[in-house]
């Protein structure tokens, strides 16, 4: 069997990919997770064949470790981070330098995942720092353990606003975005899929190859990804 660790918020364009692989052979299973958890799983002997990363820092720490297959590892697409609010929203937020959010927030929070190790948290953070803001709005969050958990607040009307995935308000029928996060804002949001050395297999490249593939690409294309 084959079991790949992926980011929670690859879940619907990944299990589309997976759906459409035609070599039914092995069966594939996911697990999905914050990639900071997955990756410490991995540390710790959890038997992943693949790893779907939304943070290169993870992957480099891997690799550092000797975890991964030599030529296991690619940047398969790029994400952009928005900030989003429920579809009955009536707020109007311009992101820009200094912009005033903890004030259009009043009493409410700021969904977004936890900094210290959920990838979107940290490009949020790293975002907020950069256009002057974290101060303000640090103390006003609501810290998800994934960015699904983040996207579920905002679905629920538990927060006034989030920051999430672009590909995730595709995926949601009841949030919507209120801006995109300038790209320079924060580190450049890459994806990469990699091999865990230890899980090898013949198998294992072919799903990890297929996923490279025109097909796939269009698939995660269709999901809100941007593919080379």
């Amino acid at each position: 069997n084959i079991l790949v660790f992926a980011a929670a918020s690859t879940a619907n364009a990944l299990n589309a990919a997976i759906k459409a692989y035609p070599d039914k052979t092995n069966p594939i299973r996911v697990s999905y997770a914050s990639s900071g958890a997955l990756a410490r799983q991995i540390e710790n002997g959890a038997p992943a064949t693949l790893f779907l990363s939304a943070s290169s820092p993870w992957t480099k720490r891997l690799s550092q470790r000797n975890l991964l297959a030599t030529n296991g590892t690619i940047n398969l697409f790029k994400n952009r981070l928005v900030l989003a609010a429920p579809k009955s929203s009536k707020l109007k937020i311009k992101i820009t330098k200094n912009f005033d959010l903890a004030a259009k927030l009043s009493n409410g929070r700021l969904a977004m995942g936890d900094p210290s190790h959920v990838p979107a948290g940290i490009y949020a953070k790293a975002a907020l720092k950069n256009l002057g803001v974290w101060r303000s709005l640090s103390r006003k969050t609501a810290r998800t353990p994934d960015v699904r958990g983040t996207l579920a607040l905002i679905e629920r009307d538990e927060v006034s606003v989030g920051i999430v995935y672009k590909s995730d308000i595709i995926a949601s029928k009841h949030t919507k975005v209120l801006d995109t996060f300038p790209e320079q804002s924060h580190p450049p949001i890459l994806y990469s899929l990699s091999i865990i050395k230890e899980h090898e297999t013949k198998a294992a490249r072919r799903i990890f190859n297929f996923l490279q593939s025109a097909n796939a690409s269009a698939i995660f294309k269709k999901f809100g990804f941007s593919v080379k």
